[in-house]
């Protein structure tokens, strides 16, 4: 119902409607059932699928609405149209027009009249011309089936049983096809000849058929002979993708099937609606301007189709004149898939400038140099390091064999050795080529090691591009000095693990083999004992470092003094430290921490060992303990050796030892600081170093105080 109308009064006036003994309907502005009463429903046979006055009625396509009372006549009825008041529905009463008279009038149409059994009773005189019979005296046989053209009749029922998938009597082929708009037939005169004729057909209230059948031939022929005349145009438009549509002041006269399917939409259902109808209304006023200043520029707009969806298109507009009436003619171009293309073109795009600058920057960053060059050496791209490393300026580029005759402190012997292999490779004499240089820095002490290789790149693919060379220039001084520390490692561990078995071995065969006193025996067990603690202890170092390395390192946290462990570690410690002397200085306090016991133990011993190892000529240390409102801090002093402020950068790295005579004296393996270093910074604290050379060093851990303690007193 309309929303002008509440349920309670659509519900009466349906109730009125039933009372009443003729046919009535409501419907709204379009002419749409919206409600029958069951006289209509019993003389008209209502279906789901018949939901339009107009499937009953010969009418008007622009009837509704209407602001006032009105009688239309749709042989053999009478409507007549009523708006109801405060909706917006119309009353539409349904009268039977005298039969008798109208089969004695004069209309210019045949009238026949047939039984409920689908016999011919009656016609009017103009049948009776129109198919050569005398309306006094029908032929019993005569029925409608009968005088229509056998053959098209039964394929347009085959055509209809299909779609409703069922079997259709006579009468309910003509009847569905006299309710729509392929109601013309050919018809078929008693002498033989024939006729085209356009068929209306009703059910009567008794139960039979009303027909009513116009001659249509001379529409026929004008509409064959038009039809011939536009083939040639039709084949040429409908050839072509666009949409060719023509329009006069905005109606639409014409289109081709493009324009059908670039709209979702029939031809008949586009003819006589303006052409804005079929565009977004926001552009609407645009189009609207270009239409009455005759502008012919294309143009593109977004388009809507009749399913109300958007479509983007491009309009090509021409004015022509056409018998003496001058029109529009609008080629339209979906636009949809080419901006799909363009779209995906510009992401591709995009992409393909994402992929470069990421490349770009890539080679950019990388810490080797990259160089791209033509077939005759002449460079096409370099990146930071490559140019830094050729010293290449930023304004004309030149060829890789002139910058390498170019490359400063190269000796010349590899010089010429490298530009003779670069001359063989652009030669083509060699596919690839790698090379290994060193330079020395005027400004440093050490040297500088390169490698450099290059292969050449073929674009087989193109017929004009030509090949080029990719050259990569490789720093590797860093490599070098790690072998360095590599072999020097090698040597430290093989000599360090040697030194203890080399011990142990001795004195065991002295043991085997000799008898030694009593006192020597006991001195011997004791040297043995202490090389393998040594070598035990060595090897755990590696065994630990290995673990944190890895990830396994566990770590058992409890809360423990930090000053009782420093006491008891310095206590058992100084029983062994037959040179020196520990001086230790602690708060009263016990300072209590949560961390790992052991472990914590593990970096004093090492701290107070190395400051007893790196400090010779001294005969003391000191440690510190002390806290502040929430960490301890311990400090370990020697008077040794020192260490040169270049190592501090490296000094808690594994393996590394300063490189001095002094150093290599005492000997070890460079694993304790970094271990100390995994273990501090495993808790959350942190471990540093103050040195001078000849003056000792400091080594100072920070460890967080147990929180828990701040809670058990609150």
């Amino acid at each position: 119902m309309a929303e002008h109308s509440s349920p309670s009064s659509s519900r009466v006036i349906h109730a009125t409607l039933r009372a009443l003994e003729e046919p009535i309907v409501l419907v709204d502005r379009l002419g749409i059932i919206d409600f029958a009463n069951p006289a209509f429903h019993n003389q008209f046979q209502l279906s789901s699928a018949d939901t339009s006055l107009s499937s009953f009625f010969l009418l008007e396509d622009t009837l509704f609405p209407i602001s006032s009372r009105i009688q239309v006549v749709s042989l053999p009825y009478t409507l007549t149209i009523s708006p109801v008041e405060q909706t917006d529905f119309f009353l539409v009463t349904i009268k039977s027009l005298d039969l008798h008279q109208l089969l004695n009038s004069t209309i210019d149409a045949a009238i026949l009249v047939t039984d409920p059994d689908f016999r011919i009773t009656a016609i009017n005189e103009t049948a009776g011309t129109m198919f050569g019979v005398d309306p006094a005296a029908l032929p019993q046989e005569m029925t409608p089936i009968s005088i229509h053209d056998p053959e098209e009749f039964q394929l347009r029922k085959q055509h209809l049983e299909q779609l409703n998938l069922k079997n259709l009597s006579d009468e309910d082929i003509l009847l569905l096809h006299g309710r729509d708009t392929e109601n013309d037939w050919t018809y078929h005169r008693t002498d033989g000849s024939y006729f085209y004729g356009r068929l209306y057909m009703t059910r009567l209230q008794n139960g039979g058929f009303f027909l009513f059948i116009t001659d249509i031939s001379s529409q026929k022929q004008v509409e064959l002979h038009l039809a011939k005349s536009e083939r040639r145009f039709r084949l040429i438009a409908e050839s072509v993708l666009e949409a060719v549509i023509f329009h006069d002041n905005g109606v639409i006269l014409d289109a081709n099937r493009a324009a059908e399917i670039i709209f979702r939409t029939r031809l008949e259902l586009m003819k006589g609606h303006q052409i804005l109808d079929f565009i977004q209304p926001e552009f609407q006023n645009s189009v609207t301007q270009r239409i009455m200043k005759h502008h012919e520029e294309p143009y593109e707009v977004i388009g809507r189709r009749a399913d109300g969806t958007s479509v983007e298109i491009e309009v090509f507009p021409r004015e022509i004149t056409y018998e003496k009436t001058r029109m529009r003619v609008d080629v339209v171009r979906d636009m949809t898939e080419q901006k799909k293309i363009e779209k995906m073109l510009e992401r591709e795009k995009n992409a393909i400038m994402r992929q470069r600058d990421i490349t770009q920057s890539i080679l950019q960053a990388s810490n080797e140099g990259f160089l791209l060059t033509g077939e005759d050496g002449s460079f096409t791209y370099m990146n930071v390091k490559a140019r830094k490393l050729l010293d290449v300026p930023g304004i004309a580029p030149s060829k890789i064999q002139e910058r390498i005759s170019m490359i400063p402190n190269l000796d010349l012997a590899t010089r010429y050795a490298m530009l003779q292999q670069v001359e063989e490779l652009l030669a083509g004499k060699h596919s690839e080529i790698s090379f290994r240089f060193t330079l020395q820095q005027p400004d440093e002490s050490g040297h500088h090691y390169f490698e450099f290789y290059a292969t050449s790149i073929k674009k087989e693919r193109s017929r004009f591009s030509r090949h080029g060379f990719l050259f990569v220039f490789r720093d590797r001084t860093e490599e070098q000095k790690m072998d360095h520390v590599k072999d020097e490692l090698i040597s430290t561990v093989s000599h360090e693990l040697r030194t203890p078995l080399s011990s142990i071995l001795g004195f065991m065969e002295l043991l085997r083999y000799r008898q030694p006193t009593p006192e020597k025996t006991t001195r011997y067990v004791e040297i043995v004992h202490e090389e393998a603690k040594r070598l035990t202890n060595l090897l755990n170092d590696f065994l630990d470092i290995q673990r944190m390395e890895g990830g396994k390192q566990d770590y058992a946290f409890k809360p423990f003094s930090l000053r009782q462990l420093l006491e008891e570690t310095i206590e058992t410690f100084g029983e062994t430290a037959e040179t020196h002397t520990i001086h230790a200085v602690t708060d009263d306090d016990p300072i209590l921490i949560f961390a790992d016991e052991d472990k914590v133990k593990q970096v004093i011993i090492n701290l107070l060992s190395n400051a007893i190892k790196y400090s010779p000529a001294a005969d003391h240390i000191d440690v510190r303990l002390e806290k502040t409102a929430d960490q301890a801090i311990l400090s370990v002093t020697d008077y040794g050796i020192g260490i040169p402020p270049t190592a501090f950068d490296k000094l808690f790295t594994k393996f590394y030892r300063v490189d001095n005579s002094a150093v290599r004296k005492i000997g070890g393996t460079g694993l304790g600081l970094a271990i100390c270093k995994e273990i501090i910074e495993s808790h959350g604290g942190a471990i540093s170093v103050e040195s001078e050379l000849n003056q000792g060093s400091t080594f100072t851990i920070v460890l967080e105080l147990d929180p828990r303690k701040d809670f058990e007193k609150k």
